[in-house]
């Protein structure tokens, strides 16, 4: 009876942490308007589904957007009906799915480390992971479907194949491929490929070949469940723009200058994931050292029954979930940050079992010293980083309003470094590692009360402009505008349909058109047309920095009520 009361206590507390984790990722989705197009055009799309009707296939600007399945189209919308269209709404979804990777993550952990905590808590804190989580995008749950592919397969791995393997793997894939396309399919087969030729039939999963191909169909066949519907009702445009046009391209172009075509650029990208890496993973980063030495300690079983539990089966499980995608997304000409975000999970059980090692008496020399080079390495430039923060805002106008935010999350590193250096010096690895969990869910609570606020006013004027015209706009209105594009208009005008105008002749065609009309237009091609065009008055003008190209932009809403005089 007491052990089983300690272990609910215990489960308890895990789940409560659990809570007020997914708390603070609420917290930041709900402090700052869509930051990126991305965000903007899932979000918008989500709202038109919801205003439509039309649950089949999604649409940007009432016209089809087929760049990406329909689940997360769905998911948003459905989130949108219950609680409107605020970001929260659109953000939530994200939320749940890392809250579902973290939670994976630490069951996966747990098999071979005896806990999950600290692999879990290092997914719940690494930067890019809680950045897709708390943005409206496919990220977060194409890798909560991915992970939970894989996740059976460790099943498998450590107690052998059971017949809901396959059921539970082939829905997984079904739903990565509904939220993201092939990708959903592509990584967790390739991973777990990889895994079972690295193991040579060591493992218990050995005999899971069969069943995997099985589960990778089932999957193909929830996906085609909803796409040839969908391909149908658009009459072949989605499977024609998405996959016959779409997927080469992503391939072998740099989409929207993702990546350098050509193949010097393609050369001189080479390293960019290992930076991706290197950064997405802070402060995690730092402990990456020690994993080498850490699968020659005791701290895991290394008798032959248990090979594929032991230090030698984890580093072959690891290899297997981690190389496939980083050698896959490298040869891509596409590069962009999330599409690494897969192997993030895998690292933070490296590292939480690299942890677990730093404990092994055998290990801790080795590791310690490890450890002191990394922070010397790692330290100075967070020194250089948080003196700039403190300081920068005083001195150089352009980021005057980060003073605050500025001066706390300086000061926090800066009295973190020291905390940490006497941690890794007296080799109390796994105490300095927990203060770095927390002093990351500090960090993260500090951007959503100072930081992200104060953004709000100065980098988004599109945002600030929308809500500020919102509600003198007539419904009937038509909204166009004039040397700018920017989708997070749409969202934030309610869904309505844009009108983008590049030359004079067609903005007077348009502007001779009756009815009320607003139109918004970018002051750097001021000097193109009359301000304000006759019959309009201004109601906003909005300065600030363009999220997309980080340049400084100047937008004014014109409006005309009723008939063109």
């Amino acid at each position: 009876m007491p052990f089983e009361t300690a272990r609910r206590r215990k489960l308890a507390v895990v789940l409560i942490v659990c809570l007020c984790v997914w708390a603070l990722w609420l917290f930041l989705a709900s402090q700052s308007t869509l930051w990126d197009r991305d965000e903007a055009r899932y979000a918008t799309a989500a709202l038109e589904m919801s205003n439509s009707g039309n649950w089949l296939y999604p649409t940007f600007n009432h016209e089809l957007r087929p760049f990406k399945p329909v689940l997360v189209y769905w998911l948003m919308a459905a989130s949108i009906e219950v609680l409107g269209p605020t970001e929260l709404a659109v953000r939530l979804i994200s939320t749940l799915a890392l809250l579902g990777v973290c939670v994976i993550t630490g069951l996966i952990a747990r098999q071979f480390l005896g806990s999950g905590r600290m692999a879990a808590i290092i997914a719940a804190t690494s930067p890019i992971l809680v950045l897709n989580g708390v943005a409206a995008t496919t990220d977060a749950t194409l890798l909560a479907f991915v992970l939970m592919a894989e996740g059976v397969f460790v099943h498998a791995w450590l107690h052998g194949p059971r017949k809901w393997h396959v059921p539970v793997m082939g829905a997984a894939i079904g739903l990565a491929m509904l939220t993201k396309g092939p990708v959903g399919l592509a990584v967790p087969i390739l991973s777990i490929a990889a895994t079972l030729v690295l193991a040579r039939g060591r493992s218990q999963a050995g005999p899971f070949a069969l069943r995997l191909t099985c589960a990778a169909a089932l999957g193909v066949l929830i996906f085609l469940a909803w796409g040839i519907p969908a391909n149908l009702a658009t009459s072949g445009e989605f499977w024609r723009i998405a996959i016959a046009e779409g997927l080469p391209k992503y391939m072998f172009s740099a989409m929207e200058n993702h990546g350098g075509e050509g193949f010097l650029p393609f050369l001189l990208h080479l390293p960019y994931y290992p930076v991706v890496l290197a950064l997405g993973f802070l402060p995690w980063t730092m402990y990456l050292p020690m994993v080498p030495g850490s699968f020659h300690s005791d701290h895991l079983p290394t008798n032959a029954h248990d090979w594929a539990r032991g230090p030698q089966g984890l580093k072959t499980l690891l290899t297997g979930m981690i190389l496939p995608t980083m050698i896959l997304m490298t040869l891509l000409v596409s590069k962009l940050p999330h599409y690494i975000q897969p192997v993030f999970p895998w690292l933070a059980i490296m590292v939480a079992s690299a942890l677990a090692a730093s404990g092994d008496c055998a290990s801790t020399k080795l590791l310690t010293r490890r450890m002191r080079v990394s922070f010397l390495i790692f330290g100075i430039p967070g020194l250089l980083l948080g003196l700039a923060l403190v300081a920068l805002p005083w001195f150089w106008p352009a980021v005057s309003a980060f003073r605050v935010g500025g001066a706390v999350i300086g000061l926090l590193a800066l009295g973190l470094l020291p905390v940490l250096g006497f941690c890794f010096w007296r080799g109390q690895i796994q105490m300095a590692a927990k203060i770095h969990a927390v002093a990351v869910l500090v960090f993260l609570l500090v951007l959503g009360v100072f930081v992200l606020p104060v953004l709000e006013g100065h980098a988004k004027p599109a945002q600030t402009l929308a809500r500020d015209v919102q509600n003198q706009i007539p419904i009937d209105a038509e909204v166009a505008t004039y040397g700018w594009r920017e989708p997070g208009m749409h969202f934030y005008l309610g869904a309505r349909q844009l009108y983008f105008i590049y030359d004079p002749l067609s903005l007077e065609k348009w502007l001779s058109g009756s009815g009320p009309k607003t139109l918004i237009v970018n002051e750097d091609h001021a000097g193109e047309i009359e301000l304000p065009p006759k019959g309009f008055r201004q109601i906003s003008s909005q300065r600030g920095w363009n999220v997309v190209n980080g340049k400084q932009i100047q937008l004014s809403a014109f409006l005309r009520n009723g008939t063109k005089n």
